[in-house]
């Protein structure tokens, strides 16, 4: 018996061991694998424009290192490039060239004045090209479940500077004791008592691998318990170099700008401006510094404390002989030395990183990409400047209204932003918020709000798309009620209103749909099928209850939406009524998708856009685009102006604006007001629209009375105007429409109605 129960003990020691070994070794595949690295779209810049240094810092080379920098001679830089307006991309989708062009800056190295071929011309300089494609920028690494600035390197792609100061600082004995170092545990409890502190861990470098990357951070002794025998069994299947590789490669540094720096690589190339292999013990002492507290001890926060603590380290690196009493003295008294170029370099499009991380995970890379190395539909250059625009114009928009905006605490007026192509639903820029610091909830992807007169498109389709072979209910110039209307729901009477004051007993759907009112389109509503309605807005992505839950008032968009749901369904009205699915990740060869809307009515609701921005609540948009603009556009605005909304709509882009406070406080203002001149500021970065396509086969332009809708004569009426109309939808002949216009009781009893 007690044979047997030896040999279950150790069969049953065995088992743990085993399966503590596989899972250590499944867990360092994971850590030890070098990430996916995530790379921009291609991107244009023009002589004249202000270019952030960091969005030319390192650019995709199809080589084994991902980035290459260019020494500056003169305010010059060398980067390899394309002319023309168009990119041509290899058959990855990829811009690679081996073709290089000088870009020459002010003496602020900020505004490009010129690009020019690179190599010496006897004849003189050329003339600066008007244009230059640039390749992808190196967006970050998605390691496990996020993306941060990760940049895993060999051993001996660190310098021996770097390694004898991390290990001085860090574990002076873990060659002896790679494992468990019980003669500094019991060094660092007497400091600690004699300290009345926590001082000092006694933890080797195998311990603070296994703590940081294995097992939670809680201190616990079971959790104390559980990391000694980890980092045991570690160091049996690991050589410290490799245990030290890994450590070095999985350092947390902090927070950058927009990305957490994650390694010694990452954080040389951040700190410093270049590789591991290069650094010094200066350098190499700071890094160390950091280390014991990334944000504490981050010098571009505290640079007092970080200059200490890295003297302190400095000190450790003479005592124990590695530098000289004049090195000591020099570093001791030396800046430093970081270069704030290096480090403020910012994630390009933090939250549409976030979101392509997403998507990677949920879609399989492999099957996408077919490689570790994925390029995005990103533009780079437009993110940069969105970003800019959003937190400035927050802020201006903030100060005239007496709004709150705190962007640094994360409080306050937020924005969601998104930019695509609507031919292809390629997401050129994706904002999720104010500031993705503070708070990187992003917002354009998860935050549903209600989208107000945005849904008023839903209405429109259905009511101009002819239906089983029948006309349609309605055309641009029939006439809707403007009467007021009143709707019993939960046993309370809801009396809705126009935002202007509007007393015309009737209104064309055009007036109705340009001017954003809500009366008309609730009667209008009541006239169309509800099966119809959701039919219609789940076929352009929305998410809408049952036919027999839909509510009363869904033509003023009490349905909750997120931006990106909005963007989607405004690019299927963008792009000629062809389904489109807003992607991350570019596909080559991607071809339209079917046909959602006809192809009359799509002409038509891409006319109610453009007259929104010529003459309705889109007006104030021509304050950044010039008068004339073929842009379209549609405003929205939730009760009390909770949520503000604009949709700017042409064939090559679709950017949609939202604009609000997270806990949904009102903002008291309206779509116009708010969401028009930060959608305004950010068109100015995008090019301007072509005139619109002429109309399909069938579409017929006539001249109507503006008031009652019927056709008239030129010669009739002065109040006239031109619609469009599907065919067989006009009536047969002209007339001259002399329309009684209201009486002042009638105008009286309107008002006292919408009154009471």
């Amino acid at each position: 018996m007690g044979i047997l129960s030896g040999l279950l003990a150790t069969s049953a020691v065995f088992l743990s061991v085993w399966r503590l070994d596989h899972d250590i070794g499944e867990r360092l595949a994971l850590l030890e694998s070098p990430g996916t690295p995530l790379y921009s779209d291609t991107y244009r810049v023009t002589p004249g424009e202000r270019i952030p240094l960091w969005l030319l810092h390192t650019w995709y080379a199809p080589s084994d290192k991902m980035s290459v920098h260019f020494p500056w001679k003169k305010h010059t830089l060398v980067l390899p490039g394309l002319p023309g307006p168009e990119p041509v991309p290899d058959a990855a989708g990829t811009l690679r060239s081996n073709v290089y062009f000088r870009l020459v800056f002010d003496s602020g190295n900020r505004t490009l004045l010129g690009i020019y071929p690179e190599g010496n011309n006897p004849s003189g300089p050329p003339p600066s090209l008007p244009g230059l494609w640039l390749p992808p920028v190196f967006m970050g690494t998605l390691v496990r479940t996020e993306v941060g600035d990760f940049r895993p390197v060999a051993l001996g792609e660190t310098s021996k500077k770097l390694r004898t100061t991390i290990l001085i600082s860090e574990d002076k004995r873990f060659y002896d004791h790679p494992a468990i170092d019980f003669e500094g545990i019991l060094r660092a409890a007497w400091t600690d008592l004699r300290s009345k502190s926590f001082r000092e861990g006694g933890s080797t470098i195998s311990q603070q691998v296994v703590k940081n990357l294995f097992l939670s951070p809680r201190k616990t002794f079971s959790r104390k318990l559980m990391e000694a025998i980890y980092a045991w069994r570690l160091t049996r299947l690991r050589t410290p170099d490799e245990i030290l590789t890994l450590y070095l490669n999985h350092l947390d540094f902090g927070s950058g700008a927009h990305s957490r720096i994650i390694g010694i690589e990452a954080a040389s190339e951040r700190f410093f401006g270049h590789p591991a292999r290069t650094l010094d013990y200066r350098e190499s002492a700071l890094l160390a510094a950091i280390l014991r507290a990334p944000t504490r001890n981050n010098p571009f926060r505290d640079p007092d404390r970080a200059r200490t603590v890295r003297n302190r380290i400095l000190a450790s690196l003479f005592q124990e002989g590695k530098l000289s009493s004049r090195q000591f003295v020099r570093d001791r008294r030396s800046s430093l030395g970081l270069s704030s170029l290096a480090y403020r370099t910012s994630r390009p499009g933090p939250y549409f990183s976030d979101w392509v991380a997403h998507e990677i995970r949920d879609r399989h890379l492999a099957d996408r990409t077919g490689s570790s190395i994925v390029f995005t539909t990103l533009d780079p250059f437009l993110a940069h400047r969105a970003e800019r625009t959003v937190t400035h114009e927050l802020g201006r928009l903030a100060r005239i209204w007496r709004l709150k905006f705190r962007p640094r605490k994360g409080e306050g007026l937020q924005a969601a932003v998104v930019v695509l192509d609507p031919r292809t639903g390629s997401v050129k820029t994706l904002i999720g918020g104010s500031d993705y610091g503070p708070s990187p909830f992003d917002r354009a992807i998860f935050a549903k709000r209600q989208v107000a007169s945005l849904f008023k498109i839903v209405a429109s389709i259905v009511a101009l798309t002819p239906a089983s072979g029948q006309k349609p209910q309605y055309t641009l110039a029939s006439a809707l009620s403007n009467t007021p209307i009143r709707l019993r729901a939960g046993g309370r009477v809801w009396k809705p209103k126009n935002a202007e004051t509007v007393l015309d007993a009737q209104v064309l759907f055009e007036d109705a749909f340009v001017h954003s009112m809500n009366i008309p389109f609730l009667h209008l509503s009541e006239t169309l099928p509800p099966q119809a309605v959701v039919d219609t807005a789940r076929t352009l992505g929305l998410e809408v209850p049952p036919a027999a839950r839909l509510p009363l008032s869904w033509p003023l968009g009490v349905l909750p939406q997120t931006p990106m749901a909005m963007a989607r369904a405004f690019s299927i009205v963008a792009n000629g009524g062809q389904d489109v699915t807003p992607d991350g990740l570019p596909e080559p060869g991607k071809k339209p998708g079917r046909q959602l809307l006809d192809p009359g009515v799509d002409y038509l609701l891409n006319h109610l856009l453009r007259q929104t921005v010529r003459e309705g609540t889109g007006q104030p948009l021509q304050i950044w685009t010039g008068p004339g603009t073929s842009w379209g556009g549609k405003t929205g605005t939730s009760n009390r102006g909770r949520d503000a909304w604009f949709v700017a709509v042409s064939p090559q882009n679709v950017l949609v604006v939202w604009i609000g406070f997270d806990d949904n406080s009102p903002t008291g203002r309206t779509g116009s007001q708010l969401a028009v001149p930060l959608a305004g500021a950010i068109l100015k970065d995008l090019p301007p629209p072509p005139s619109p396509a002429p109309p399909p086969p069938g579409i017929l332009e006539k001249t109507v009375d503006a008031r009652s809708g019927l056709l008239a004569l030129a010669s009739c009426s002065p109040d006239l105007r031109q619609v469009p109309f599907l065919p067989g939808t006009t009536p047969p002949e002209e007339t001259c429409i002399s329309p009684e216009p209201p009486s002042i009781f009638e105008k009286i009893g309107h008002f006292f109605g919408n009154l009471f």
